[in-house]
C-alpha cells in the first residue's frame, strides 16, 4: 500500500489514557495498538496480510532554547521600546528649546534603536518558530 490512509479520532480523556497505558503495556504506539485492534474486529482480519512493526515513538529532543530566555529576550525587547520612548521625548524636549545639536543625534540614536528593536522582535519569533518544531 503506497500511501495508507489515515483516521483521526477524538477520544474522551479516560479512553484516551486507557488506550495509552494499554498501548504501553503492549510495546507499542498508540496508533500501532489502535491498527492492531480495528484489523482484529474485522470480519476478515484473518486473511488480511499482518501488519508491519509499529516501534514507540522517539523521545523528544529538548528544545534547543528554554522559555525562559525566550522571555527574557521578549522582556528586553520591551525595555528597548521603553527606552526608545523615553528617548523620543527628550529629544523633543531638545528641540523645542532650541538645542538643535543634541536634537540631531538624539534623532540618529532613535532610528538605531527602533531598527534593534525590530531585530530582536525578529529574533524572539525565530526562537519561537524553532521551539514549536521541536515539540
Amino acid at each position: 500500500m503506497k500511501n495508507p490512509g489515515f483516521l483521526t479520532l477524538r477520544l474522551p480523556p479516560v479512553i484516551g489514557a486507557a488506550l495509552d497505558a494499554a498501548a504501553r503495556a503492549s510495546g507499542v504506539s498508540v496508533s500501532g495498538y489502535a491498527r492492531s485492534a480495528i484489523v482484529a474486529v474485522l470480519p476478515d482480519a484473518a486473511t488480511l496480510p499482518p501488519l508491519p512493526p509499529s516501534p514507540s515513538p522517539p523521545p523528544r529532543r529538548p528544545a534547543i532554547i528554554p522559555d525562559a530566555d525566550i522571555a527574557a529576550i521578549a522582556r528586553f525587547g520591551g525595555h528597548l521600546g521603553r527606552l526608545t520612548g523615553a528617548i523620543v521625548q527628550l529629544s523633543k524636549a531638545c528641540r523645542e528649546t532650541g538645542r538643535i545639536g543634541e536634537h540631531e543625534s538624539l534623532e540618529s540614536e532613535i532610528r538605531d534603536l527602533r531598527a534593534a528593536k525590530v531585530e530582536v522582535v525578529a529574533l524572539v519569533q525565530r526562537l519561537r518558530v524553532a521551539e514549536a518544531s521541536t515539540k
